[in-house]
């Protein structure tokens, strides 16, 4: 045999050779090494692309933004708080909003027969208040996912009273009251 057809068996051999010697504890750091570069290339490698891309988009932003205008100055107290009550819808929106509580309701399968409607004004606070009261009988998923549908549909509304009912263990229709209370802006 020529030598150089001896080297390609020369190389199988010392790798069979090492791989003998390097037992369980080799081949778990072998591993451990595969894994690690595996990360690099596939994990590290795309995060540093997205990175440096955000980086030259918020160059960008910083740049058309400075070329614009200067900041604003930062709002006085009297500023914020009228931020604070310019949040909160007017009083005429009552209608609107009722209708996102009985669209909730249907979407819950939740019939609404009767309620109790109140709006209250303080001459001293500037935000009016006005309270929804709901007897439903339903089970409480229902109930529940009527609570948090309202919720989520008016952002100025607070959960002000729950209280369920049940004629026994057995039964899943419980008698629930569901009060909310929804701040509006008087203004």
């Amino acid at each position: 045999m020529s030598p150089r057809a001896l080297e390609p068996r020369r190389l199988v051999w010392s790798v069979k050779r090492t791989l003998v010697r390097l037992r369980w504890p080799g081949f778990v750091g072998l591993g451990l090494l595969v894994l690690a570069a595996g990360f690099a290339l596939l994990g590290v490698q795309p995060a540093r692309e997205r990175l440096r891309s955000l980086d030259v988009q918020s160059a960008e932003l910083r740049a058309r933004a400075g070329s614009e205008q200067p900041a604003d100055e930062p709002p006085t107290q009297r500023g914020q708080l009228s931020n604070f009550y310019a949040f909160f819808p007017a009083v005429d929106t009552v209608p609107e909003m009722l209708g996102k509580v009985h669209r909730a309701a249907q979407r819950n399968d939740l019939v609404l027969e009767k309620g109790e409607y109140k709006l209250a004004r303080d001459p001293d606070f500037r935000l009016a208040r006005y309270e929804i009261t709901l007897p439903v009988s339903a089970a409480y998923s229902q109930v529940r996912g009527f609570v948090n549908d309202v919720l989520d549909a008016i952002p100025t509304a607070a959960l002000e009273e729950l209280t369920l009912k049940r004629e026994s263990v057995g039964d899943e229709m419980l008698e629930a009251r569901v009060r909310f209370a929804v701040y509006l802006g008087t203004e």
